[in-house]
């Protein structure tokens, strides 16, 4: 089935800033929030009555080792290497300009025949160093607009009692207003004259000189399209958990997970370990990034090591680094009190909305921020600027409903990112797919899954079983299915839109308009069909949730047990693209539902149309 919409424009920048009627708008969301919560339900969230904090505000299971290599949650570039005392030591003099002799910020690293890496800054241009002696790579990378791009590579040797000399003269970016990302057509964050002159493949992402290319088998268990479900935040003993790389996929195989990532914490040990196979289960290269001071992100599918970083920006760099080379950066749970998420990131791939329990984690709160993502417009008085914080400053809720806000906001910034969820799984004790995240695919495998990711073709359920939901739109009014969760409406048209979800007889499906609902049924049946109809006029985001009245202690007014990522309204127009050509080369990728085949409900003819409708008083 060919894709039916196209872009007008092309995608830029996400622009941060929101305009004074979304600001207005936010703020009423998150008043309508603080109120949404009775003093009973407020009761209950008092942090002291809910005996899981402690291991959630360690944000570890209980069991699991408190440090585990803590050299590696430094940023690579502030670690030093041990060097024994007495070591001979020669210097280094390093200069770098363009060809008008203007001095560039530079960054200068050099690696030693034991891939020691040393590190230093050089914000004038020029750096003159000691450091032990015997042979490097000397790697010079030069600043635009703040990220570090390699500009020169050159082999030198350190001899005591002598100087070794690095001179760079920098052609790219010197004429005009040309900057010099410029010169790096496969974003890979290397100059392209760098990589011809060392005799690289311009046109991988992923041949970075210095940066070997992480290798991994991506076997296609099934070459059926459809929906897959796995886990996604999980832990080897190698990144704080307590099972072995084996023992965890063993126990993936036995849920019956149709994918796992292992997300060991800053490092991706888990790739070389022997036991790193599986014939039923697709294992999707991963780790978790960053510290619990700035929050971590989830990253799959890297083709080069991620190195920790020490800057927002060098941050946002490395995020765009991972997708061109094929994988996807998610912004892992940004309201957890233990690691909020404080990178400010302008893009990433999708949000982990859902870890553990729905309403299992107390909330966040602005003290556990700092002052950089406290910011206010307008001084002390004004709204607050950053997601994270908006999301804080909303009350009454888990910290898992909190995130959900979080990725709301960024929605209504510009961002276009799915949902993911994920256990963190560290051992036995914490099951594996609790909650599931559902991922729609071409295929069952490693780049299949990501594509899907990346697509925004994601939906949670609080375990593997269920609830399904299958959530469509009818942009054309043929009858035909045009596009699924993930994917785009043109505005101004009406839309039939269809739910169908099985397994969750009793609960309330809602429909959420720009994170509020604005429809909410009853499921009367265990397989259960509704339609509705609308007709966006400006940029909006539909979704589908499945809740209920909670029945255990915890945090927020409602227990949530499935989540969609969004159906997206935007300023796109129909296009009739022949079927045998396709659509391929837009700017911006809007992929329609495939051909499906909808399970048809049992012959209940009023289902989901007798149903009265009731005032939407939920909230995340």
């Amino acid at each position: 089935m060919c894709d039916k919409y196209q872009v007008v424009c092309s995608r830029g920048v996400v622009q941060r800033t929101p305009t004074l009627n979304q600001l207005l708008a936010l703020a009423c969301v998150a008043l309508l929030a603080a109120c949404a919560t009775t003093p009973s339900e407020q009761a209950e969230t008092d942090p002291e009555t809910d005996l899981r904090q402690a291991a959630y505000d360690a944000e570890a299971d209980p069991d699991v080792p408190a440090t585990v290599d803590e050299d590696r949650h430094i940023p690579i570039t502030e670690r030093e290497p041990d060097v024994p005392e007495g070591t001979p030591r020669g210097t280094v003099d390093v200069t770098v300009r363009n060809v008008f002799g203007r001095e560039l910020p530079s960054r200068v690293r050099l690696d030693d025949a034991e891939e020691n890496r040393f590190y230093r800054e050089a914000p004038e241009g020029t750096l003159s160093g000691e450091f032990p002696e015997g042979p490097y790579t000397a790697y010079i990378y030069v600043y635009s607009d703040e990220v570090p791009i390699l500009a020169h590579v050159e082999e030198i040797v350190v001899q005591e009692g002598a100087t070794a000399q690095v001179d760079v003269e920098l052609l790219e970016g010197s004429h005009g207003e040309t900057p010099l990302w410029a010169f790096d057509q496969n974003m890979n964050l290397v100059l392209d004259r760098v990589e011809t002159e060392l005799g690289m493949d311009r046109e991988d992402p992923s041949s970075i000189p210095g940066e070997p290319r992480l290798e991994w088998e991506n076997r296609t268990l099934s070459s059926d399209a459809g929906w897959y479900r796995g886990e996604l935040h999980a832990r080897s003993e190698y990144g704080g958990g307590t099972e072995s790389v084996g023992e965890l996929i063993e126990r993936a195989e036995g849920r019956g997970l149709d994918f796992l990532a292992i997300t060991d914490r800053n490092t991706m040990q888990s790739i070389e370990d022997p036991a790193y196979h599986s014939d039923d289960v697709v294992l999707i290269p991963a780790m978790e990034w960053g510290t619990d001071d700035r929050g971590v992100a989830l990253i799959y599918g890297p083709r080069t090591f991620p190195h920790l970083t020490h800057s927002r920006i060098e941050a946002q760099a490395l995020a765009r680094l991972v997708q061109v080379q094929g994988g996807a950066f998610v912004v892992a749970h940004p309201t957890f009190p233990a690691a909020p998420w404080q990178w400010g990131l302008n893009f990433a791939n999708a949000v982990e909305v859902w870890l553990r329990d729905w309403r299992g984690v107390p909330p966040l709160s602005l003290e556990h921020l700092d002052e950089e993502s406290r910011e206010r417009e307008q001084g002390d008085s004004g709204p607050l600027v950053h997601s994270v914080a908006q999301a804080a400053a909303t009350g009454g809720l888990s910290a898992n409903g909190q995130a959900a806000v979080f990725h709301n906001y960024e929605l209504q910034r510009g961002l276009r990112a799915g949902v993911i969820g994920g256990s963190m799984s560290g051992g036995p004790h914490i099951p594996l797919g609790e909650p599931a995240t559902h991922v729609y695919a071409e295929e069952l495998s490693v780049e299949g899954i990501l594509e899907g990711i990346r697509m925004g073709r994601t939906y949670i359920s609080r375990d593997p079983d269920g609830p399904i939901v299958r959530f469509h739109a009818d942009g054309a009014q043929t009858g035909q299915v045009d596009v699924t969760i993930g994917g785009m409406i043109p505005l101004g048209v009406p839309t039939d839109f269809e739910v169908l979800v099985s397994g969750a007889r009793g609960k309330k499906l809602q429909v959420l308009l720009d994170g509020r609902p604005i429809i909410s049924k009853v499921i009367e049946e265990d397989n259960w069909l509704t339609r509705f109809t609308q007709m966006p006029e400006q940029y909006a985001r539909y979704q589908v949730r499945i809740v209920d009245i909670p029945q255990e202690r915890g945090f927020g007014p409602l227990e949530v047990y499935a989540l969609t990522s969004p159906i997206y309204a935007h300023d796109v127009f129909p296009v009739f693209v022949d079927p045998e050509e396709g659509m391929q080369d837009t700017w911006i990728r809007i992929h329609g539902a495939p051909d499906l085949e909808l399970e048809e409900p049992p012959e209940h003819p009023e289902a989901g149309h007798q149903i009265q409708e009731i005032d939407p008083d939920w909230r995340f």
